[in-house]
């Protein structure tokens, strides 16, 4: 059950008829603008449920958001959005999408003006692994592991916590 219950029906972009691959663009054009490199967006299944997955570097740091879409109520259901029927499943990921969209470009924005905005997104190599293969992140890890690896974190090997105090 959703914790919050609060479903993709009741929530900001339901009625948008912007496709997902049209999101996943406007957020590769905003990383590109913002400097970032090495960007690569992928599909997938997390909890079977669509996923997608951002990876980019920015400043000699790699940084990840990942992405599902909200719960729907009645996700079998069929409505029309603009000129297209779909099912309230179907239209979750277009809603992920914008939501995508935004938030990307909100942390985008702050992080012009604070770096630091990025922090809980950034691998941790030296933190550990997931089983498929990934870094943990720095918003993955409770309090105890953070503080523990802080002192490891590197950017372009040098430690992170001079670099952010050097810029």
């Amino acid at each position: 059950m959703n914790q919050t219950n609060r479903y993709a029906e009741k929530t900001n972009y339901w009625g948008t008829t912007v496709s997902p691959y049209k999101s996943q663009g406007e957020i590769m054009a905003l990383l590109e603008a913002f400097g970032a490199e090495s960007l690569m967006i992928t599909q997938g299944k997390a909890g079977g449920r669509q996923a997608w997955l951002i990876r980019f570097q920015w400043r000699g740091a790699a940084y990840r958001f990942a992405f599902t879409p909200l719960e729907c109520q009645y996700p079998s259901k069929e409505s029309r959005f603009g000129s297209e029927r779909r099912t309230h499943a179907r239209q979750s990921i277009h809603q992920m999408g914008r939501i995508a969209v935004h938030f990307v470009k909100a942390l985008l924005t702050a992080a012009e003006a604070q770096p630091a905005a990025l922090v809980g997104f950034v691998e941790l190599p030296e933190a550990g692994w997931h089983p498929g293969g990934l870094p943990v992140t720095a918003g993955e890890l409770d309090m105890s592991e953070l503080t523990h690896t802080l002192p490891q974190w590197t950017i372009s090997e040098q430690p992170m916590l001079a670099a952010q105090i050097e810029a």
